[in-house]
């Protein structure tokens, strides 16, 4: 798609709108910045969720934000008046679960990320390994060289088959050492990214440094290659195409607000994009953009708009 030829969804003919409609089953979209933000609801995406569902759209919701609870979000989507289970959401922790389980995981997992994450893979049997807190029981004792280098030796019981990172806003330079020791003691130790994302809006006036910038860092630091089990990558693209058995791509329709994650992960998996102005992305940076593969076929306010979608369609018919 060219940057020029992307248009505003409520700037289509009343034949260009009914045809969009028409063309599409099923809508999979990110949360955070499209179905709400960090700090609060998007107005009216409430009425706009249902009345999609109403309409016969079938909705699912991929995101990469690894810090609430699948309970969380269920309650979330049900004070937005829809009714959304388990198989309907895709979580990065719960991923990782399945991926670790598809391997047959028996080694013990290093964990860069939230307790919740941690928690995940702990009620799935895992073994969990974190910190910098352990062998650091104090500043002082941290910055003794005896210490300091007896807590990055000890690398090897138990056996580390899996480093795992996500979003956590305790990371230091403590965890990327303790990851790039266990990925070079192990070969076979596989590394694991969730949320790559590099900026976290909070909503469209703030956001924060993201995950994405630490994973390159350790990716560098080690010489391996992280497999991407949240947006934007293959590997998630290949597990949702299978969990939500997609045999026509371009009927299903995804919905995000950032350009690399959503409209990236959307053109890996072959579906319809849509961005919205309502989270990461501004009008301006999405027509600056010089990577066609992570620009959207269209583009709207926020999800809101699909109600004035339906009822310039209704009026004209």
């Amino acid at each position: 798609m060219k940057k020029e030829q992307i248009r505003h969804l409520l700037n289509l003919s009343i034949e260009e709108k009914r045809a969009f409609l028409d063309s599409f089953d099923s809508i999979m979209s990110d949360c955070d910045g499209v179905v709400w933000n960090f700090t609060g609801p998007i107005p009216d995406v409430d009425k706009a969720l249902q009345l999609l569902k109403h309409k016969g759209k079938k909705l699912a919701f991929i995101s990469n934000n690894g810090m609430r609870t699948m309970e969380e979000y269920k309650r979330n989507f049900n004070n937005l008046g829809i009714t959304v289970n388990e198989n309907n959401i895709v979580h990065p922790a719960l991923t990782t679960v399945k991926y670790l389980k598809s391997v047959n995981m028996r080694d013990a997992v290093y964990c860069i990320g939230t307790e919740i994450f941690k928690d995940y893979l702990r009620n799935a049997g895992f073994t969990v390994l974190d910190g910098p807190t352990q062998g650091f029981p104090d500043e002082r004792v941290a910055n003794s060289v005896r210490v300091y280098t007896s807590y990055f030796a000890e690398t090897d019981s138990p056996k580390v088959g899996a480093v795992v990172m996500d979003l956590d806003v305790n990371i230091s330079l403590a965890h990327l050492m303790k990851a790039k020791c266990y990925l070079e003691r192990n070969r076979n130790c596989v590394l694991i990214a969730g949320a790559t994302d590099t900026i976290v809006p909070l909503d469209t006036s703030m956001d924060v440094i993201g995950p994405g910038y630490f994973i390159d860092v350790l990716e560098r630091a080690s010489g391996r290659k992280a497999l991407v089990l949240g947006k934007p990558g293959l590997a998630l693209a290949n597990f949702v195409l299978e969990q939500f058995n997609v045999t026509n791509p371009e009927r299903t329709l995804f919905i995000g607000d950032m350009l690399p994650q959503d409209m990236g992960f959307g053109t890996r998996c072959g579906f319809q994009k849509i961005l919205v102005l309502s989270g990461g992305t501004t009008k301006g940076m999405m027509f600056s953009h010089d990577k066609p593969n992570e620009l959207p076929d269209y583009y709207a306010n926020s999800f809101a708009d699909f109600i004035q979608l339906y009822k310039d369609v209704a009026e004209k018919h």
